[in-house]
């Protein structure tokens, strides 16, 4: 005679043979891969150089580089942009400083042509930007930038 019992389901607990459910493994599971993921964001614009970060806001910042750097300053942050183009430590600028200089559609452009989420860009510009300002920097003075027809407007 058989049974019409059901199997049992696979044991997805802790791994201590009590069966328990283990929700907090898989939230665990789940921060993990997100780090993995934003680890390779930050991954992929070291790999492109910093010097990438202020090509790509020339070509979608309406001004390109020199203006979005004029933004930092208006927004009270000149000190650190003069840090980055004169000589000494660069000094940061918040990641919420640098989102508010960015409009929606200029973020979107910058994460697509910087193979980035887009909750990942201004991030990467307050990490980057220093050195690829600095590296565009010579003599305390900001190199003749590119300006491109793409600018978001």
């Amino acid at each position: 005679m058989r049974s019409c019992r059901r199997p049992d389901p696979p044991d997805l607990g802790r791994g201590d043979g009590t069966g328990g459910h283990d929700a907090m493994g898989l939230l665990d599971g789940v921060k993990t891969m997100i780090g993995d993921v934003v680890a390779a964001a930050d991954r992929a614009v070291v790999s492109t150089g910093s010097g990438k970060l202020a090509l790509a806001l020339a070509k979608f910042y309406p001004g390109g580089l020199v203006a979005f750097l004029d933004r930092l300053r208006e927004t009270g942050h000149g000190e650190a942009v003069e840090s980055w183009i004169g000589p000494g430590e660069n000094r940061p600028v918040p990641v919420e400083a640098v989102a508010r200089c960015l409009p929606d559609a200029v973020t979107e452009r910058l994460a697509y042509d910087l193979n980035l989420p887009a909750g990942r860009v201004a991030t990467a510009l307050a990490e980057f930007l220093p050195a690829a300002v600095a590296a565009q920097s010579e003599d305390g003075r900001l190199k003749p930038q590119p300006n491109f027809s793409t600018q978001v407007r």
